[in-house]
């Protein structure tokens, strides 16, 4: 995962395009199988998704966290969807921005500082 690509913490969020209810049924239309543990798994997904748009910039850096980690391809393969489908669906629907954010700057401690 690319550090760059989470949000600063002063940045604001995201203006979806889409509403959820649209993406998760969008998500639903491509699992192998809707059993009630895929629809669960999905749900999960589109949690993960909204919260890349939240207000609270915890939740929105964990969000990123997830949608750009592992832990989304682990999630979409038990459903059998691509996870770079997910992202895309994200970024399209504007959950999901790409713009990287400039890396922090080192601190260098003065000579003579503890």
């Amino acid at each position: 995962m690319n550090a760059a690509l989470i949000p600063k913490a002063s940045s604001k969020p995201p203006v979806p395009l889409i509403g959820m209810r649209a993406i998760e049924r969008m998500l639903l239309r491509h699992v192998f199988a809707p059993v009630p543990e895929a629809k669960l798994i999905v749900a999960v997904i589109c949690q993960g998704i909204a919260d890349a748009a939240a207000v609270e910039d915890y939740t929105r850096r964990r969000a990123y966290q997830f949608l750009l980690g592992s832990d989304l391809d682990h999630l979409a393969d038990l459903v059998e969807l691509n996870p770079e489908f997910v992202r895309e669906v994200a970024r399209r629907a504007r959950y999901l921005t790409t713009q990287k954010t400039p890396k922090p700057k080192k601190r260098t401690r003065k000579s003579g500082a503890r």
